[in-house]
């Protein structure tokens, strides 16, 4: 029961993307990517979170990302979280993480906004350093 009500936030984050993506097309990857097809939306999602992850880590010097929970959030939308380490799904993680790059003060704010403790989709996926 859980597992499908953090699904369903997840899926519905997708819905609501950070500052400087909202060009990104619905269910595919970002700008950065505009020949290729569209992806599952479970796919984009996780590719999405494993970019804000790695966005936050690099990029928000006090805040960051807890591995552990990112990868329990990508099992739950039935992603191997090997998938995002090379290949097409990684390049898509990359392509968030760079879009996330075009505001870095509005999308640390909204990292912790979103994902932080008081999350109802993973809380604590962001968190202070």
């Amino acid at each position: 029961m859980r597992d499908t009500m953090i699904l369903a936030g997840l899926l519905a984050c997708l819905a609501t993307p950070l500052v400087a993506q909202e060009a990104a097309p619905s269910g595919g990857p970002p700008d950065s990517m505009p020949d290729a097809p569209p992806m599952d939306k479970k796919r984009v999602m996780a590719a999405r979170l494993t970019g804000l992850v790695g966005f936050t880590n690099s990029s928000c010097p006090d805040l960051q990302g807890d591995p552990v929970l990112l990868k329990g959030a990508v099992e739950r939308l039935g992603i191997d979280p090997k998938d995002l380490e090379q290949g097409e799904l990684a390049m898509v993680a990359r392509s968030f993480s760079e879009t996330y790059q075009k505001d870095v003060p509005a999308n640390c704010r909204r990292a912790i906004e979103t994902f932080g403790p008081s999350s109802r989709i993973v809380p604590n996926l962001i968190v202070k350093r």
